[in-house]
């Protein structure tokens, strides 16, 4: 999983019965990618933009990340990164 194999991949090939079952079992050894991922994450959202979008800023005011910082940040995402990324999304 760590580099970037696909979760059912690896479930068949561990031998483990279930994807959730692999996750749950090797999730402890994927903690530094997440906290990684997540300053990642609040890094782009509150960057300073010299010239914001209109959508940079929404009704309340508060401050959010366009689409485009977004896929950016995921695009220079480490592949540990991105292995996690991709494992949160199918579970």
């Amino acid at each position: 999983m760590i580099s970037g194999g696909d979760v059912k991949a690896v479930q068949g090939t561990t031998g483990h019965a279930t994807a959730d079952m692999l996750v749950n079992t090797y999730a402890h050894i994927q903690q530094s990618s997440r906290v990684e991922l997540g300053r990642k994450f609040e890094e782009g959202f509150y960057a300073k933009q010299e010239n914001p979008s209109p959508q940079a800023v929404n009704a309340a005011g508060e401050p959010t990340i366009s689409m485009t910082a977004l896929l950016e940040l995921l695009k220079n995402a480490d592949p540990e990164v991105k292995a996690q990324l991709r494992l949160a999304l199918l579970t």
